[in-house]
């Protein structure tokens, strides 16, 4: 767009220039013809010619029409500004765009990052619990089987459960074996529950 801008206006100004040099050509035709016109032949008997009034000042021919090519290019000029503005707007909009991307990465970055020291801090409370819970399997394997079972009967569901589940079977089934029936499914229930979960989890 500005190249063709640029064009048009080299063309209007060539056009000047040479409508410019016309008209300089045609006011020179037209002095000299004023000049012959003027001039009469004198004569002794006859008084003295009154001057005949002096021509009109020659008009230019091409005033209306370089008055439309003035319009054309300011016109375009105008254009041509109102492309400019724009282009400048769009080049502060695309700014701010890249900057509010910046900032959004920003906080992508920090939210992973919180993100990872969070799943650090699960597995580690996760790591903890099992070994506390195989501590605890260790205690009650060295229980007499009559007296541990009497005392997983006393914990929650799921925490007897976890207890069986990390002994080992030669341990863990004589203690189930001194539990109450309705107890010993309960707990059996809940450990297939558990062992599902861990099955889920394995990728």
């Amino acid at each position: 767009m500005k190249k063709l801008i640029r064009a048009c206006e080299i063309l209007i100004v060539l056009l000047l220039l040479a409508k410019i040099a016309v008209v300089g050509g045609v006011l020179e035709d037209s002095k000299t013809a004023d000049f012959f016109l003027t001039v009469k032949p004198a004569s002794a008997d006859a008084p003295a010619a009154v001057s005949a009034p002096g021509p009109a000042p020659a008009r230019d021919v091409f005033e209306d029409d370089l008055s439309e090519e003035r319009k054309l290019l300011a016109s375009l000029l105008a254009k041509q500004k109102d492309l400019d503005q724009r282009e400048e707007l769009l080049r502060s909009e695309e700014k701010k765009i890249q900057e509010l991307k910046g900032e959004i990465l920003s906080k992508i970055e920090q939210l992973e990052h919180v993100e990872k020291r969070v799943t650090a801090l699960i597995e580690t409370a996760d790591q903890m619990k099992a070994d506390k819970y195989r501590s605890m399997a260790k205690v009650y394997e060295s229980t007499p089987p009559a007296r541990a079972a009497s005392m997983l009967e006393k914990l929650d569901t799921r925490t007897a459960a976890i207890i069986i589940m990390n002994m080992k079977s030669k341990s863990s089934g004589p203690i189930m074996g001194y539990m109450k029936p309705d107890k010993s499914v309960v707990i059996t229930e809940e450990i297939t529950r558990e062992l599902a979960k861990e099955t889920t989890k394995t990728p």
